[in-house]
């Protein structure tokens, strides 16, 4: 056979354009036979331009070189022959009654195409074969599947089964006695569901809606067969923490298979739990099952096809942004149970991508399962509208369970709170200024206790550390975590500038001490960024925090008492107290720097309502769960009835935060691949951006989940390093690099160090780690060497120094 003319061609796209015809030639709708070779077309990640299928047809049908003719006539030839001996071997089918493809259907196919194609090519497990061969089709194809089987093994790619394939009381599931309302009340409407569903549960902090949730994914994967699992949450520390919790309860399930569990974020590297997952079977002694993280799955576009994940939020909308290969992932996701913890925590923009991915998520057979303590009426209705369902009249007292299915009525139950867990918050005002806040968390925990001094910039954390006096290094695994100070005191600092190992130590250091089982005796403080606002169990006697919106102030008021303990166990505490900074005076401060960064961090509408509101009449508690609902309401539907001397400001504020609210929903339906009920997803010629793999790419040409400010991973570097620019680490040596990585925002940095004189070196371009990371280059003092205002602290993390501070 003649070499093929142009071998630069993507065969992908010659495959599209032929496979369509021969379709059409076998009586295929024509339509249908287009998007079908358009699905199998795309599995190098990315659908053909008119420009790439111009330059496949060209090949095929004008061909060139001396004899252009017979070249074209040899390799349709061979072509039709090879799609001739498929249809023998595997038996010829029935012409399919449908005559179009859906956006559901379509990505189904192109990422099965992907995922066969990337285990079909590799000769480790696939030979290649013998001429010979050729005279047994129906042999050879035989001894292939067994080659399949082992394939999938190998993988970790196991039988499909329900991980309870008996219908199990949540008493069953779970041995910590009675279900709470909430856990009863998702139980009870599990037997109702006729299909795929989305279940809304708004329930108060720490009443049980992970386990819930759990018990719905069993319940949900028994009846209709879904895969398998995933867990998104906001931030890498909350995926942690979850990760472990999902790992002990598939533990506890005891099933007699293999189970395949990932970490799908940036730092999964430094999570030693997982970590031991790929490197050490977990086997119950008394049955045959397994459970690990395969290796094949830790690649980041492979990631979501395993069984059960936990990851962040942003893992699970990539899927639905234009990124090579985002129908593999969306493939991952499909028929699955989808858990998103935590939904409260996003803005309008990242919101909205949500809510389109569980659009997209009912369209391909999955079940969503969506948790929140302080949720905006907004959302709810957001997406009623997406998937055209239909909320009451008047919705169920808080709390409640919504259940969503497309195109019908919203069903929502009221239940009880549990009232073993219901407690009266004292609320408190005091000056922003840190010595005040300081002296504050000295003076409420003079006897002793757990406090939290939650602020809203690391520099306003790193400000406030410095506070109080050096101390004692405290250590945990050689790394310092904190300081006891002569007194006793042991105060510690955790925000997102550390050092990715750094910052791990420090995140396992605060769940130990503060967490459920810590050392209660004595008096410690936290100090801590929005790091801590979620999730993650921590149990405080005092918050001192920065004034946020009111959903968020809820949430850190979350973190006081939330385990039962005696009250000498508390410091001398006796009753749950949040103080608010600037929660003070006649009038709401400008919130502008350093506090809120002029509106970047929070709508200043919002926190003019949440200040009104809190002062409203001299309030000195907050009833939870009772008041949640109200409050949160209040604030978000403009409820709040706002002094005279305020209105010009707020009349200011509002439109302005509305206005860019309505900008980020509008980007986010932008930016997506389409939606999934119509033929907007249909569009080959949409531009497709790149994913985070890619280097030295400006943000505009980036798929982003979030909006924010333009932000790079720096990887500190030290003379004894021995960095070369030229120079490909090995493996080992760019896990220990990567495991400092440290993500920095600040303007002047991230362009001094995406400028031509840094970048990312050409080196590391080769590198799967370090791919996108940029070289910080420190000096003896550990300052950066381009701009010595930038320095690594051990104490601190990364400080950006202002001129004239020493």
């Amino acid at each position: 056979m003649p070499k093929v003319p142009d071998d630069k061609i993507n065969h992908a796209y010659v495959s599209q354009i032929v496979l369509s015809e021969i379709l059409i030639d076998l009586g295929w709708p024509e339509e249908l036979a287009l998007k079908a070779a358009d699905a199998v077309g795309c599995h190098h990640g990315e659908r053909a331009s008119e420009h790439d299928k111009d330059k496949a047809e060209h090949e095929i049908y004008v061909g060139r070189g001396e004899y252009p003719e017979t070249v074209r006539k040899h390799w349709s030839e061979a072509r039709r022959k090879i799609f001739e001996a498929l249809m023998t071997v595997i038996g010829p089918s029935d012409v399919p009654e449908k005559q179009d493809m859906s956006g559901p259907e379509f990505m189904l196919l192109s990422g099965l195409t992907s995922f066969a194609d990337w285990i079909g090519s590799n000769d480790t497990w696939f030979h290649f074969g013998a001429p010979e061969d050729c005279d047994d089709l129906s042999g050879w194809f035989e001894k292939r599947k067994a080659c399949a089987e082992q394939a999938l093994d190998a993988i970790g790619w196991n039988p499909r089964t329900p991980l309870s394939p008996e219908q199990q009381t949540f008493e069953q599931v779970f041995s910590f006695g009675d279900p709470r309302p909430l856990q009863r009340a998702v139980a009870d409407a599990l037997p109702t569901l006729q299909g795929p569903s989305v279940l809304l549960v708004e329930a108060p902090m720490g009443e049980g809606k992970t386990e819930a949730a759990f018990y719905a994914h069993l319940e949900m994967q028994r009846r209709f067969g879904h895969r398998g699992l995933y867990v998104a949450l906001p931030t890498k520390a909350t995926g942690n923490a979850m990760f472990k919790r999902l790992l002990k309860f598939v533990q506890d399930q005891k099933g007699d298979r293999r189970i395949d569990l990932q970490l799908i974020h940036g730092a999964a590297l430094l999570n030693d739990t997982y970590q031991n997952l790929r490197f050490n079977d977990i086997r119950d002694p008394d049955d045959n099952g397994e459970i690990r993280a395969g290796e094949w799955f830790t690649n980041k576009k492979r990631a979501l096809l395993s069984e059960y994940g936990v990851g962040t939020v942003d893992q699970a909308i990539v899927p639905i942004l234009p990124v090579k290969h985002n129908f593999v992932r969306l493939w991952g996701l499909a028929n699955r149970v989808v858990v998103f913890d935590e939904i409260h925590a996003y803005d309008a923009y990242t919101g909205t991508l949500l809510i389109q991915l569980i659009h997209w998520l009912l369209e391909l057979g999955s079940s969503v399962v969506l948790l929140s303590a302080t949720l905006p009426p907004r959302f709810r209705r957001q997406l009623a509208d997406a998937i055209h369902a239909h909320l009451p009249d008047k919705d169920e007292p808080y709390p409640r369970l919504s259940i969503f299915t497309t195109h019908q009525q919203i069903r929502q139950l009221h239940f009880e709170a549990d009232a073993n867990r219901r407690q009266t918050v004292q609320l408190r005002g005091i000056s922003p200024e840190l010595p005040c806040i300081k002296a504050a968390l000295e003076e409420h925990l003079a006897k002793g206790g757990m406090g939290l001094a939650l602020v809203n910039t690391v520099q306003r954390a790193q400000e406030l550390y410095q506070q109080f006096p050096k101390g004692k290094t405290i250590c945990r695994d050689g790394e310092h975590v904190g300081k006891r100070l002569d007194d006793g005191t042991e105060v510690y600092l955790f925000h997102a500038r550390f050092p990715a190992n750094k910052r791990q130590q420090r995140e396992d250091q605060a769940l130990a001490v503060f967490g459920e089982k810590g050392d209660r005796s004595g008096r410690k403080i936290l100090i801590a960024t929005q790091v801590v606002e979620q999730s993650l169990d921590l149990d405080f006697d005092l918050i001192i925090t920065d004034l946020a919106p009111i959903d968020l102030l809820l949430q850190r008021a979350g973190r006081l008492w939330r385990h039962k303990r005696d009250n000498s166990e508390r410091g001398g505490i006796t009753s749950p107290l949040i103080v608010v900074a600037s929660l003070m005076g006649d009038e709401p401060p400008s919130f502008g720097k350093p506090l809120w960064w002029g509106g970047e961090l929070y709508r200043e509408d919002l926190l003019l309502a949440t200040w009104v509101l809190l002062r409203k009449d001299g309030r000195t508690t907050i009833t939870l769960p009772d008041e949640i609902d109200v409050l949160v309401e209040a604030v978000y539907e403009e409820k709040v009835v706002v002094p005279e001397a305020l209105l010009a400001r707020l009349n200011k504020a509002l439109p302005q935060g509305e206005g860019a609210d309505i900008c980020k929903r509008g980007q986010a339906n932008q930016a997506i691949i389409g939606l999934p009920d119509d033929d907007s997803w249909n569009d080959p010629s949409r531009f497709v951006l790149y994913d985070e793999d890619t280097s030295g790419v400006h943000r505009t040409l980036m798929a982003q989940t979030r909006l924010g400010k333009d932000s790079v991973i720096a990887i500190p570097l030290f003379s004894e390093d021995s960095f070369d620019q030229g120079e490909t680490p090995d493996f080992t040596k760019a896990k220990q690099w990567f495991m400092r990585s440290v993500s920095l925002s600040r303007k002047n940095v991230v362009i001094q160090l995406k400028s031509e004189a840094v970048g990312v070196p050409k080196g590391w371009e080769k590198s799967s780690l370090l791919r996108n990371c940029y070289p910080l280059m420190l000096n003896e003092e550990k300052r950066w060497v381009v701009n010595e205002q930038v320095r690594l602290d051990d104490e601190l993390g990364v400080v950006y120094e202002r001129k004239g501070d020493e």
